[in-house]
């Protein structure tokens, strides 16, 4: 028949009493041991920390802000992003060119001790850290043996992080230099041919300033059709008072009708003066003048739109200015972060009073049953027969 009894309680209480003197032993050795093997087979460890801020906020200069006065035009320039953003912190810091730099410096392939230098990046990277806090800061740091090393290499990589975000914008502002520099000589180019083309239609079609040309073209064409037919009217009088034969009359229709063709030629474009516009072609004529006009005004524009921003992005380009300041410099710890020897202790002791609290549960489970099973097994192994 099979046992199912189970334990409470108090089937607890009455081990532990049974093996008090036992566990009284293990919670003075176990604490004593551990305590000692960790102060001597395990190495303190301590943190050194650098707190960094980007002055970007401050240096509101620069091509930035001149964008921002140009906030209201319909225009977007590539390469124009400013400021820094932590993430980038956080790369250029784990960058792999980066940590070999330190390693190398500080002698860290010896000192870890490993085979490879993807080991020894790992293991310098476990005791890196760098992040964001709460406040909008970066911080930094840094785990090691020795408390001057750790604050070095914190102080190291702040100088090296400081150099490469110099590099990096100065590399940007010879981007948009560059940039720049091409459209600038592109507008200045097509600026060029828009002026000599309108120059060249206004020669060609006496198109100065097209509506106001326009408007006294078509004053002038009224004076003149009134004068025309001033004078139609005035033949006609002449034609009743003297006759068809008369020599007045005659001159009068010679007059009346070089006057027309002489009109006519001017509203056709036949009459090469140009003193009035020719009120055949006066639409498109001040159409196409305006078409060039706006040309010039458009790449006028934007020639006074990107010449500040070039010349601004030629001074960016020689700026060496720190992108970080230093809050908080590193320096080496007072006090180790690790190992915490009084909690390791106790989780020591506790682990291990737990697994002899287990064995002797599962001993008393096996020598007070009464399973068939359980009897027979300890009555047919033993040491003795193992040995025989």
């Amino acid at each position: 028949m099979v046992e199912n009894r189970s334990y409470d309680l108090l089937d607890y209480l009455v081990i532990i009493a049974k093996w008090k003197k036992l566990f009284i032993t293990l919670l003075i050795i176990i604490p004593i041991i551990s305590y000692l093997s960790i102060y001597f087979f395990i190495p303190a460890q301590y943190d050194s920390r650098a707190l960094i801020v980007t002055t970007d906020g401050e240096q509101s200069g620069g091509i930035a802000s001149l964008m921002r006065s140009f906030s209201n035009l319909p225009v977007n320039i590539p390469g124009l992003k400013s400021g820094t953003d932590t993430d980038l912190f956080t790369t250029i810091i784990y960058s792999r060119t980066n940590l070999e730099e330190i390693i190398r410096k500080f002698g860290l392939y010896e000192e870890y001790g490993y085979n490879t230098m993807d080991e020894t990046i790992k293991e310098l990277t476990a005791t890196l850290k760098a992040d964001e806090t709460k406040e909008g800061a970066y911080e930094i740091i840094m785990r090691d043996k020795s408390p001057q090393k750790a604050a070095d290499i914190v102080n190291l990589i702040v100088d090296r992080l400081n150099q490469t975000l110099i590099e990096l914008n100065v590399s940007k502002s010879r981007d948009n230099r560059l940039f720049l520099e091409k459209r600038y000589e592109d507008i200045k180019d097509n600026l060029k041919l828009a002026e000599d083309s309108l120059v060249f239609y206004q020669q060609k079609s006496g198109i100065f300033y097209a509506e106001e040309q326009a408007r006294s073209s078509f004053e002038a064409y009224a004076k003149l059709e009134a004068e025309l037919a001033t004078r139609q009217i005035e033949n006609s009088i002449m034609v009743k008072l003297y006759g068809e034969d008369s020599p007045f009359v005659e001159s009068s229709k010679i007059s009346v009708k070089e006057y027309e063709k002489k009109l006519n030629e001017i509203k056709s474009g036949k009459d090469k003066t140009n003193i009035i516009l020719a009120i055949k072609n006066l639409p498109q004529s001040a159409m196409n003048y305006l078409r060039h006009f706006r040309d010039v005004e458009i790449y006028n524009k934007m020639l006074t739109f990107i010449i500040p921003l070039y010349e601004q992005a030629r001074f960016d380009e020689q700026k060496n200015i720190p992108v970080l300041k230093i809050i908080d410099k590193a320096i080496p710890a007072e006090k180790k972060a690790f190992p915490q020897r009084t909690i390791l202790t106790i989780i020591f002791t506790l682990i291990i009073i737990l697994i002899v609290f287990v064995l002797i549960l599962v001993r008393e489970r096996i020598y007070s049953s009464t399973n068939p099973k359980i009897l027979f097994l300890r009555k047919n192994i033993s040491f003795k027969k193992i040995s025989s």
